[in-house]
């Protein structure tokens, strides 16, 4: 089935369609495109919900010898998105850190998270897809500095430091 484009609030658009056939075979606009307007739905990957965008939150798993790189792909509406953010931003806070290299990777991995996260923050509100089943968008829960993992998981590079500290300071 071809897609047409999504842009709420147009005016004079049956249902916001622009540009493309309608559902029915007509063409909104006469047929014409509309300038700015994408030209086919993206739905979220979980709750069929538009609009959404595309990209991939990532997380760390660090292991005293080995280490496990954790992605979960888009598209993603807005809800769903900041879920996924939170939840893998989470783990990898908590889980990352057992490992030399994991020092490093997992910094770097919550700091890619953030950067991607405004992605998902800039959309409106999900809204049920008009052609596919669309389901309730998933609740992000509370924010990251509301969770307490991520406090426990800022806490152990802060607690490895101050043991090494404390370890060196006291073998002199």
């Amino acid at each position: 089935m071809p897609s047409a484009p999504f842009h709420p609030g147009a005016q004079g658009t049956p249902g916001g369609y622009a540009g493309q056939q309608a559902p029915g075979g007509s063409f909104a606009h006469g047929g014409a495109p509309v300038p700015g307007v994408p030209m086919e739905f993206t739905a979220c990957r979980f709750c069929g919900s538009v609009p959404a965008v595309n990209t991939t939150f990532r997380g760390h798993r660090g292991l005293l010898v080995l280490m496990q790189f954790l992605s979960t792909e888009g598209p993603f509406c807005r809800d769903c998105g900041l879920g996924v953010f939170r939840h893998m931003t989470t783990r990898t806070l908590v889980q990352g850190w057992y490992g030399y290299a994991s020092m490093i990777i997992t910094p770097v991995t919550v700091v890619i998270n953030l950067i991607r996260r405004g992605k998902v923050a800039r959309l409106t509100p999900p809204q049920p897809h008009p052609y596919l089943p669309s389901r309730q968008p998933m609740d992000p829960g509370p924010r990251l500095a509301q969770r307490p993992m991520t406090w426990i998981g800022v806490g152990i590079p802060v607690a490895l430091v101050i043991l090494i500290i404390a370890i060196a300071s006291s073998g002199s």
